[in-house]
């Protein structure tokens, strides 16, 4: 574990804040090397992704926070620390699309064909993003004993388990991310229907999700 990678003064670079920015950035210029072939603006993509990853910040952190308020009731400032780590996927892909729709109805462009553009960026990003994960000890898996369980430090989130090895589940979906990025790239210029790039990755992940959750620990809140 390695929430905190560079301190200088003051100032301190946290892993999850850095694999967050970088899972945002990579998902963008993956979303910029298709915008040409599907007749979308390179200018539009951009500021699409930007006002995507305020959405997706702003309501993961927000479904985060409200469902482990005793956390931050002492110090509700506490919540604006992103970079600490703290985000629920389901809030985050909530405010995240409906930003999209919005925007995509504010410019009048196809929301299916910007779903499927940003398919392959959204399962790198989330590859990426539980890197993140694993590095702050957070979304953390259940004791296991099989030869590639770790074991975290108990002065992080995964303390509750300390002294235990545990599934790193935050790497099982990171290889997931990477894997449907894979598929999703390979396939992004066979598309059956509008949309159907990103109903494959939602298949996918739901699916996976109801494997991998089976070896998750959910903290009480």
């Amino acid at each position: 574990m390695l929430p905190d990678i560079l301190k200088i003064g003051p100032l301190t670079l946290h892993s999850y804040g850095l694999m967050l920015a970088l899972a945002f950035l990579a998902g963008i210029w993956l979303m910029e090397l298709q915008a040409k072939k599907s007749g979308l603006d390179k200018n539009l993509i951009v500021d699409l992704g930007v006002f995507i990853m305020a959405g997706s910040v702003i309501g993961s952190r927000l479904m985060y926070v409200v469902t482990h308020w005793n956390e931050y009731s002492s110090n509700p400032w506490q919540a604006l620390a992103v970079w600490e780590g703290g985000l629920t996927f389901y809030g985050g892909f909530i405010l995240g699309t409906l930003t999209a729709v919005v925007y995509c109805r504010v410019r009048k462009i196809s929301f299916r064909t910007i779903a499927d553009v940003a398919a392959p960026g959204f399962a790198m990003g989330l590859g990426l993003g539980r890197i993140g994960c694993f590095l702050n000890g957070c979304c953390f898996g259940k004791p296991s004993q099989l030869p590639w369980a770790v074991q975290f430090p108990a002065n992080g989130a995964a303390g509750l388990t300390a002294g235990c090895p545990v599934h790193p589940t935050q790497l099982y979906e990171a290889a997931f991310g990477f894997a449907a990025f894979g598929l999703l790239w390979a396939l992004r210029n066979k598309k059956i229907f509008p949309g159907s790039s990103i109903c494959l990755f939602f298949l996918l992940y739901g699916i996976w999700r109801f494997f991998s959750d089976q070896f998750r620990v959910y903290e009480q809140s």
